[in-house]
């Protein structure tokens, strides 16, 4: 009865580990260099994925209050010729997430087992707090192999990211520094938004992003002036 009881017990804790070893050989994970207020910074996702056999994959990155996202762009080095992908980031401002999902074509497969997936540009307002700041890949990662055996990491995986006090960009509106806000601001700040870029001195109202609400407030201050 007690070699039963033993036995049971040493496949059940065998099982655990493998059951963990497999989950922690799949994920995706975030590394970032400092960050600085009034800017912007890149976020890194990493995929580790056991072999080389993952063609689809999605995930949703959570970022803190404050920052916003700008952009995403795949890493070449990790999609191969052929690979064709089909890549979309979803931002969601109620939670100020960001879902990405990512496909190649049948039979296609990613390179190498560890490394850098996708850079993630991220406006930070001015009024962020300097500090250690938490990233969080949510539960439900979804690696999807070749033989359509598919992972899904079941953690919330938090990673720390630390941003620093940055350079107040001064006048806000003034983006051609010649110290007044004129017809040749609005027109920068319209290139700005058709380009998906971020300037802090054209984000107005400092919700980290540039779009047609701080075009406005810079033709409201123009005409009160």
């Amino acid at each position: 009865m007690k070699r039963r009881i033993l036995l049971s017990l040493v496949s059940f804790f065998a099982m655990t580990t493998m059951w963990a070893s497999l989950v922690d050989a799949y994920q995706i994970y975030v590394t970032a260099g400092t960050g600085k207020t009034f800017g912007t910074a890149e976020l890194t996702l990493n995929m580790k994925n056991k072999n080389a056999t993952i063609r689809t994959w999605s995930c949703t990155l959570v970022l803190p209050a404050g920052v916003t996202f700008q952009k995403a762009e795949l890493v070449p080095a990790r999609f191969p010729e052929g690979y064709n992908a089909e890549f979309v980031a979803t931002p969601n401002e109620a939670d100020n997430s960001v879902k990405f999902s990512c496909s190649g074509e049948q039979g296609v497969a990613m390179t190498g087992t560890d490394g850098a997936i996708v850079t993630v540009t991220v406006a930070i307002s001015g009024d962020v707090e300097p500090g250690v700041y938490p990233v969080v890949i949510k539960k439900g990662t979804v690696l999807e192999e070749i033989d359509k055996t598919t992972h899904n990491d079941g953690k919330d995986r938090e990673f720390s990211w630390t941003i620093e006090q940055g350079e107040n960009p001064g006048v806000a509106g003034d983006l051609n520094g010649d110290g007044k806000v004129d017809i040749a601001d609005a027109v920068i700040t319209l290139n700005i938004m058709a380009k998906g870029e971020y300037d802090a001195k054209a984000d107005m109202n400092g919700d980290g992003k540039v779009d047609v609400a701080d075009f406005v407030s810079i033709l409201n201050v123009m005409a009160a002036q």
